[in-house]
């Protein structure tokens, strides 16, 4: 008997508009339980434009967004911020932050005006440090700090908001190529703990290496999603990214790399 994995995360017929534009154009996309899924497409195709949507972060012209069975607009905002974490391309920290206090804040959906600092938060937060290996940089200022542990303590904040589900929009960019591995590394290490791993992505072969599920989209559409073997073809690629290409096995992963021809 197949067992089939409900997705945890859908939009139906998705519509986002800026100044009048759209954007995302009647998108359907379908997040599984427990996958590492990564959506790829060209610059300005609406890929993070998607990912803020699913997040209730931007608002949407159209369309349905449920998670967990339930309607995206039945959370309250702290509800959705415990099950659902976003990383935003542009985070920014406040001036003069230091790493410790900025990975705290992945807490904040857990307190009010009747619950305060816990043993439970020092808890969550020193595992989200120990697993970005950022406990060594917790007296240090965030902005003095090198891309590859800033994007570092991003993660941590993420992990110590204890989100079974998390949401990363290019998290890698900007990293050089050892920092990005890294970052993914860990990414991959999160989502065999458990965790649903959404991100945006630039780099194929990184996605394909390390996803279980790639959504393409190209103009504010989605023109397929799979397992990357069955996305990631010649044919694929030229489609999307209008690159002519060969498709050969990692010698490493064995996972479908991709070669400009």
């Amino acid at each position: 008997m197949t067992t089939v994995v409900e997705p945890v995360l859908s939009a139906t017929g998705l519509v986002v508009e800026f100044d009048g534009a759209t954007v995302v154009d009647e998108v359907d996309l379908h997040i599984p339980a427990g996958g590492f899924t990564v959506i790829l497409g060209p610059n300005a195709c609406g890929k993070s434009t998607t990912l803020r949507a699913i997040s209730r972060v931007l608002k949407r012209r159209a369309g349905e967004i449920v998670f967990d069975g339930r309607a995206l607009e039945a959370y309250g905002s702290k509800e959705l911020a415990q099950q659902m974490g976003l990383l935003a391309q542009d985070a920014v920290a406040p001036e003069g932050m230091r790493v410790a206090d900025l990975i705290s804040r992945g807490r904040h959906p857990y307190h009010s005006a009747f619950r305060r600092w816990t043993t439970e938060d020092d808890a969550a937060t020193r595992a989200a440090m120990e697993a970005t290996r950022t406990i060594e940089l917790a007296e240090r200022y965030v902005d003095q700090l090198s891309g590859g542990q800033r994007q570092r303590v991003w993660v941590a904040l993420l992990l110590a908001q204890q989100t079974p589900v998390m949401l990363l929009d290019e998290p890698t960019t900007f990293l050089d190529i050892a920092h990005q591995y890294e970052v993914l590394d860990l990414l991959k290490q999160l989502n065999g703990d458990g965790k649903t791993v959404v991100a945006v992505l630039h780099d194929l072969n990184q996605a394909a290496r390390y996803a279980d599920n790639l959504v393409l989209m190209k103009a504010g559409r989605i023109v397929a999603s799979g397992p990357p073997r069955e996305m990631i073809t010649e044919a694929r690629i030229s489609e999307v990214f209008g690159l002519t290409s060969v498709v050969v096995d990692d010698p490493v992963t064995g996972s479908p790399m991709v070669v400009r021809r």
